[in-house]
């Protein structure tokens, strides 16, 4: 299978490799699934042939064992990419196929499957079941927070745990990768339970401790531990004073638990905290036309000045479908008010729709995806579609 074929299969799929494709030796790309004995049970002697069949069945791709721990499905790199271009691709990909999905489509089961049941592994003491996140990129850990925040609340069973924040990894002693931890209860209960066979192996290690899952619980802080390490962790070689000061920071609070609200309204105070954070202090509806200082104010607390987090296609349209990172800009307050009805005149709105689309790639594909057949041009869908 090559790229332009994967990328053709169902969002299953596209989800598994998006989660756990490598680079393979000869410049290809590999979905692996990697797992050993534990001492909670013996491996039987077939558990990654019968593995890799169940995987092949329910992703359609074609997973052979590779050695002793490890299976994958090879995807021949024809286009000669990158890794980080590649797993881009098939999140564009996933993107689309998102806003095509059934009411009642299973998002979180599907997505955590993905994420977690190929490398995962349980943590009994803590209550979590853990992936390591390999290789990252600023790219990918952000498809990935969008990909969640895309979900439904699935994002609330996660935390995150920070390795790289721990003094071996600076010293050397054991430098391990940062992990995606799901509350492993929950994933027993809602992932697990509904796919039992796809590696028996794993099914069996859980259910043999079923009295150490510890309980259901959900969690507030996985948006605001990703942002921080985003912004100060990723990408960085630390000393041992920044990460003493690096901790004293995050103050490593535990996660506790918390009541859900509307999900879509915490789902978009997560959108758009984490695309205040992230985005550049730059208006896209009008750019450095004007100087800042004379179309906003500065916030007090930050010393930064003040933008609006604005959705393209306006949120009071369908804040399911459009509450996403794709979907959102900042805008100078000036700029967020002349896009209200009938406020300003017609053209100057086109004019700040048209900067909106053309400042990230992804926020022009994301609304022509959205966009009926009916209107001739993205531009014409949003103004419609203006609150």
């Amino acid at each position: 299978m090559n790229i332009g074929q994967l990328l053709q299969m169902p969002i299953e799929t596209l989800f598994v490799a998006f989660f756990n494709a490598a680079d393979e030796k000869n410049g290809n790309f590999e979905i692996q699934s990697r797992y050993r004995i534990t001492k909670f049970l013996p491996l039987p002697a077939d558990s990654h042939k019968k593995t890799a069949q169940a995987l092949t069945r329910k992703y359609g791709i074609d997973f052979v064992q590779i050695n002793a721990t490890t299976i994958a499905a090879t995807v021949v790199n024809d286009k000669r990419i990158s890794l980080d271009d590649f797993l881009n691709a098939i999140y564009e990909k996933i993107i689309v196929l998102l806003n095509k999905l059934p009411v009642n489509y299973p998002l979180d089961e599907e997505v955590a499957l993905a994420m977690f049941l190929l490398r995962g592994s349980a943590d009994f003491n803590r209550g979590l079941y853990a992936l390591d996140l390999k290789n990252p990129t600023p790219r990918y850990v952000d498809n990935i927070f969008k990909l969640l925040l895309s979900s439904n609340n699935l994002i609330e069973r996660l935390n995150l745990n920070f390795r790289e924040l721990q003094p071996q990894f600076a010293t050397g002693e054991r430098e391990r990768n940062t992990q995606i931890r799901i509350n492993l209860k929950w994933f027993y209960e809602n992932v697990i339970t509904r796919y039992p066979n796809i590696n028996k192996y794993k099914t069996d290690v859980l259910r043999v401790n079923i009295r150490n899952l510890g309980e259901v619980h959900a969690y507030h802080m996985f948006e605001e531990r990703l942002i921080f390490y985003r912004q100060k962790i990723l990408g960085r070689e630390l000393t041992p004073n920044e990460i003493n000061a690096l901790r004293q920071d995050l103050e490593f609070r535990e996660p506790i638990d918390v009541v859900p609200e509307n999900k879509f309204s915490i789902r978009n105070q997560k959108i758009v905290a984490f695309a205040r954070e992230t985005f550049a202090d730059v208006c896209v509806g009008c750019g450095d036309r004007y100087d800042i200082k004379d179309r906003s104010f500065l916030m007090p607390r930050n010393n930064r000045y003040y933008f609006e987090v604005n959705h393209v296609i306006a949120y009071a349209n369908d804040s399911d479908a459009v509450d996403v990172l794709d979907n959102l800009v900042k805008l100078c307050p000036v700029c967020h008010r002349a896009l209200a009805p009938h406020r300003a005149f017609p053209d100057l709105q086109r004019h700040i729709i048209e900067n909106m689309l053309n400042s990230r790639p992804e926020v022009r594909r994301f609304v022509s995806s959205m966009m009926p057949n009916k209107y001739e041009s993205p531009v014409d869908y949003v103004f419609d579609r203006l609150k």
